[in-house]
């Protein structure tokens, strides 16, 4: 894939069957794409791989006219987006009854496909940049439409700013809807127009949003008191904003008198069995109350001991209820793996007013394999192997700070955090990405 990825930076345009050739040991959902059919009506041009091959002519034509100014690892991470956008497809697809009408359909394709590349993708020798920015365009590739369709306001473009480069989305669904053969086309087209419109209008156009710099001095400058307070507040600022409880960053520094007497700080962990979470966390959180659901079904009976779960949940969060009612830092090692589990979590830390800082640690699924047959207490290889079928992988609205951390426990991206140095006491990998200066840079 490497060898691909070079071409592509010294002006290459692959074709869809030079991609499948290239990438189907390494996604082996790619040699599938062919024999995945689409719904006629919203795809009367046929399979997804006639579909993918379409929309990368039309991304190719964007790019040597409208789009010519995405160069660089811009225009490379677009065409690797273009070319993988519907890569889930084939694990996704079904009949499905929508409004009356039977269908075709691939729900969640787009968030499937992301969890996936996250992870395929850190065994190819990428910079770590290009895999984010990759996975994060695939995952968020239909949001534009829809936020025109549904008449989302502000806020709703300021939170997908948050989660992939607003204009290199733009490019990528409006190739996707050339890229097709559909009765409503211009339609479509419409709506993606309409997006960059807003986007524009309401400062979403840059990663993470164009005012964004701005308001990360305006916190540093104008919030008193610790690292993590200033970290809190502008975080919650930014949940707020992104769901329209407030407008402009003064009302923000404003709240954030609530945390001045003191708040709890959360820590969730994010990766299957051999990630390495808790080597990282004896390194790095000593001064956190770590609360383990492996130790707490080890106390009940094994570790491997699975039939007592709701007892350990049920345990664990009354531990970690007790800790945010005392405002003490907490580490919550688990696997963290879906987001429903990891939205309970961050619920209740919001209740509290505490600070959550989400830690990912992605690994090709090998890596996993290898390190989890290392441990003192390894789980089965087909337990890891489901852990990895069910892993969601999570967004940068989920926390105030979300820091991902390669094999050696180095910061691979850091985003939230106000300050140069890294929390926790960790170093940054040579590349470490930060989101200053308005889109995920290198510090």
């Amino acid at each position: 894939m490497k060898t691909l990825v070079d071409s592509i930076d010294a002006g290459a345009q692959p074709s869809i069957a030079e991609f499948v050739a290239a990438l189907g040991d390494v996604i082996p959902a790619m040699l599938q794409l062919e024999s995945t059919p689409q719904d006629p009506e919203w795809h009367a041009e046929g399979n997804v791989f006639i579909h993918t091959g379409m929309v990368l002519d039309a991304l190719y034509e964007l790019l040597a006219t409208r789009a010519a100014s995405v160069v660089g690892p811009r225009r490379t991470a677009l065409i690797l987006a273009a070319a993988l956008h519907d890569v889930a497809k084939p694990l996704t697809t079904r009949p499905m009854e929508i409004r009356g009408v039977q269908r075709i359909a691939a729900p969640r394709h787009e968030m499937r496909a992301r969890s996936i590349l996250s992870l395929l993708l850190m065994e190819q020798g990428l910079e770590y940049r290009l895999v984010e920015r990759v996975a994060d365009l695939v995952g968020y590739h239909v949001a534009p439409k829809f936020l025109v369709v549904k008449g989302r306001e502000r806020g709703a473009y300021l939170r997908l700013a948050q989660a992939a480069d607003p204009e290199l989305l733009y490019w990528l669904e409006l190739a996707d809807m050339i890229g097709r053969t559909c009765a409503d086309q211009a339609k479509q087209i419409e709506h993606i127009e309409m997006f960059g419109l807003f986007a524009r209008e309401y400062g979403a156009w840059r990663r993470f949003a164009d005012e964004a710099p701005a308001w990360r001095a305006m916190f540093r400058d104008q919030v008193e008191g610790s690292d993590a307070l200033q970290d809190l507040s502008h975080g919650q600022y930014i949940h707020d904003l992104c769901n329209g409880t407030v407008s402009q960053p003064e009302e923000g520094i404003a709240r954030s008198y609530r945390f001045r007497d003191g708040f709890p700080q959360l820590v969730v962990t994010v990766g299957p069995s051999g990630s390495g979470k808790s080597t990282w966390i004896e390194r790095h959180l000593e001064d956190h109350v770590c609360i383990s659901l492996d130790e707490i079904r080890g106390e009940l009976g094994g570790r491997s001991e699975q039939s007592r779960n709701g007892e350990v949940r049920r345990i664990a969060r009354e531990q970690l209820r007790e800790g945010l009612r005392r405002n003490r830092k907490i580490v919550w090692d688990a696997t963290s793996l879906r987001r429903d589990f990891r939205d309970s979590l961050t619920s209740l830390a919001a209740d509290y007013g505490a600070l959550v800082t989400i830690v990912c640690f992605p690994r090709a699924p090998r890596t996993y394999h290898r390190r989890n047959r290392e441990r003192d207490n390894p789980v089965p290889a087909g337990v890891l192997d489901g852990q990895l079928e069910a892993l969601q992988w999570p967004s940068r609205a989920e926390a105030h700070r979300w820091l991902v951390v390669d094999e050696d426990g180095e910061a691979l991206a850091y985003y939230g955090g106000l300050q140069e140095a890294l929390p926790y006491g960790v170093a940054p990998s040579r590349d470490v990405l930060r989101e200053w200066d308005g889109e995920a840079v290198v510090r």
